[in-house]
């Protein structure tokens, strides 16, 4: 198996068409639609593999989301994306061209990824399977949520290695990918434990001040139905039409909700804790949950495609840079690499990070930033046009991508199988999913994984490996 062997489904052309057909009949926005809506095909033809956990694949549609959502709600509305923007203090005139270069910019980091790794020869679980415990892999993965849960706290007394620990734990993943691919496969007895467990780590997402935690179980769970199903009948588009509007109900619930909730949590205070205790915060949660009037609803959907389509600022940012900040001719991405190379415990005065004060500076637009409790990221796309302009920051966009796809190929080539494949570069799902993060969270996030499991690989396999096997 390797990447880059994969043709399109013709369905997936026929679905493809078809929306462009009522783009072109229906909507103001069909030029700008095309390269939108052919992006997933791309990816799927060079980033797909069957019988393998494609984190490449889903982390690269997950950003597409960020570039897409807006044009998307924008064509369900048969309005512009100007008129989408016109009650926004973001300039909706910019948001056409920002929606191209951002997909365009994914267009050059994909083909950098593909570079990276095109020649990896990749092997399929089923070779290996019977020499591992589902029952032993489940207890392992039991046992490291638990750390993760009881030591959520206590690492924050390191700070100064705090991001690397946080980091490892998305190993976690990993585990949970091949843990249910094994219970599915050849352990049915034990699925109604894996499932009381993934509802005991919903209700801890609940009671608390994110909803990180339930949308990492949400994906990663698709992700590993997708596993088990990788010949897609028509059986399996209704299931997963179905498991898609429901997840997308939910997450317009949160969104119409979560200001009320989280001011409840944080007792009006502007921190981002859980104040209360974590019953009060779950009744909270489920009484808001289901008391969500219809014009709440609706403003849901506006706030959920708001913060899915990530790109407003960028938008921003063509139009104040350069004409009020010039381009900063590779300052950001420098920085970023200096930033997360100098731990720091080695420069106790680094800066710390601040988002919204960043993006403030490119876009003109005052935003309220750390000391309320927010934070408004720029965007490693949009930094790359900041850094070298229209065209330049698709050169960078590309030496990006490639550098992705060199950490994943790093981690996956000492892999002894393709167990520990799985659980070393599954967490990539997480680590790509960064289009809303400013450059230094972006390569940070990939550089402090990768050097923090890079480092105790050999480690982990020797001590973990004869735990698991049969």
């Amino acid at each position: 198996m390797k990447f880059g062997t994969k043709k399109i489904p013709a369905l997936f052309w026929i679905l493809s068409i078809a929306y462009l057909a009522y783009c072109f009949l229906s909507t103001p926005n069909f030029l700008i639609s095309i390269p939108v809506v052919l992006f997933p095909l791309f990816a799927y033809r060079f980033l797909w593999v069957d019988n393998f956990p494609n984190v490449l694949f889903f982390g690269m549609i997950l950003q597409w989301m960020t570039a897409a959502t807006q044009l998307l709600y924008s064509n369900f509305l048969q309005i512009t994306l100007a008129e989408k923007m016109k009650s926004s203090v973001v300039p909706g005139e910019m948001m056409d061209m920002a929606t191209l270069l951002n997909i365009l910019g994914l267009y050059a980091f994909s083909v950098g990824l593909f570079l990276a790794v095109r020649k990896l020869k990749l092997q399929s679980i089923e070779n290996i399977m019977e020499r591992y415990s589902a029952l032993k892999v489940l207890i392992l993965y039991v046992s490291i949520s638990i750390l993760i849960f009881a030591t959520s706290r206590l690492i924050w007394q390191f700070s100064s290695i705090v991001q690397f620990i946080t980091f490892f734990f998305y190993i976690k993943w990993g585990f949970f990918v091949v843990v249910f691919y094994l219970v599915h496969k050849k352990a049915a007895f034990l699925r109604v434990y894996f499932y009381l467990f993934i509802l005991f780590e919903l209700s801890l997402g609940i009671v608390s001040f994110f909803a990180g935690s339930i949308m990492n179980l949400i994906v990663f769970t698709f992700l590993s139905v997708v596993l088990l199903r990788p010949k897609l009948t028509m059986i399996n588009y209704v299931v997963g039409t179905v498991l898609l509007v429901i997840t997308i109900h939910f997450l317009i619930l949160w969104s119409a909700v979560k200001q009320d909730y989280r001011s409840y949590i944080s007792q009006g205070k502007r921190v981002q804790s859980v104040l209360v205790s974590p019953e009060l915060a779950r009744n909270k949660f489920f009484d808001l949950m289901g008391d969500v009037s219809a014009d709440n609803y609706q403003k849901g959907i506006e706030q959920l495609v708001d913060r899915l389509g990530y790109i407003q600022f960028f938008a921003a940012s063509l139009k104040h840079v350069p004409k009020k900040v010039p381009y900063q001719n590779g300052a950001i991405y420098l920085s970023a690499l200096k930033h997360f190379l100098v731990p720091r415990f080695l420069d106790p005065n680094k800066e710390t990070l601040d988002d919204s004060k960043h993006t403030e500076k490119f876009t003109g637009i005052k935003l309220s930033g750390r000391k309320k409790a927010s934070s408004f990221s720029l965007g490693y796309i949009a930094d790359a046009y900041v850094d070298f302009g229209k065209y330049g920051m698709f050169i960078m966009l590309l030496i990006v991508g490639y550098g992705f796809g060199f950490f994943y190929s790093f981690l996956l080539k000492p892999s002894p199988n393709s167990f520990w494949v799985w659980v070393f570069t599954s967490p990539f799902l997480l680590l790509m999913n960064i289009n809303g993060a400013d450059t230094k969270k972006a390569l940070g996030w990939v550089i402090l994984y990768f050097v923090t499991v890079a480092l105790f690989q050999n480690r982990i396999i020797k001590t973990i490996d004869p735990l698991v096997r049969v």
